[in-house]
């Protein structure tokens, strides 16, 4: 038989056990989903927004800016690069194949003028042989890893028609590009 101060023992156990589980528990477990809620929040902003972002103002270092139509503020595409052109205003021109999920992206000048590919510039990348566009990238080099033909990229930045070069489609300029 067990002494009466080990029921009283058990007894008290008992109970801080029961107020531990009816007002513990459930304020941890409520600071525990606002903390997660918190983090899917913070999450999902920066998964879609941190991308968008102008880095360095680089918007405002493009050529000739009042030729583009943008339709787009932000837009990401990928495929794999068909051609790397560099151009005199110090821009890389690239042919983009773009993956089926971005067909839509393209337009009949990209048919007809760019073998069906999404044009996509990184700007401010190359030294400037063409005398007007030297202000434009004036204290200013974009440091983005330029791709090679074949290679599969994420690309994001405006998506805008070129009204200069017959409203073709491109994402001008690139604000980021992953090489996969």
């Amino acid at each position: 038989m067990m002494p009466k101060f080990f029921d009283s023992y058990l007894a008290l156990i008992s109970w801080f056990v029961r107020e531990f589980l009816r007002k513990i528990v459930p304020a941890v477990a409520l600071t525990v989903a606002v903390v997660l809620v918190a983090a899917g929040v913070t999450a999902y902003y920066v998964s879609h927004n941190s991308q968008c972002s102008d880095p360095d103002s680089i918007s405002s270092h493009i050529y000739n800016p009042d030729r583009l139509d943008v339709i787009k503020s932000c837009t990401t595409a990928s495929g794999f690069v068909d051609n790397v052109l560099k151009e005199a205003d110090g821009d890389y021109h690239i042919r983009l194949a773009l993956d089926s999920q971005y067909s839509s992206l393209t337009n009949a000048a990209n048919d007809q003028y760019q073998y069906g590919d999404l044009v996509v510039e990184i700007i401010c990348a190359l030294p400037i042989t063409q005398s007007d566009a030297e202000s434009a990238c004036h204290n200013y080099s974009n440091s983005l890893t330029i791709p090679s033909i074949d290679d599969h990229i994420t690309v994001t930045g405006p998506y805008v028609l070129d009204t200069g070069h017959h409203d073709w489609a491109e994402i001008h300029p690139v604000y980021t590009l992953t090489i996969s």
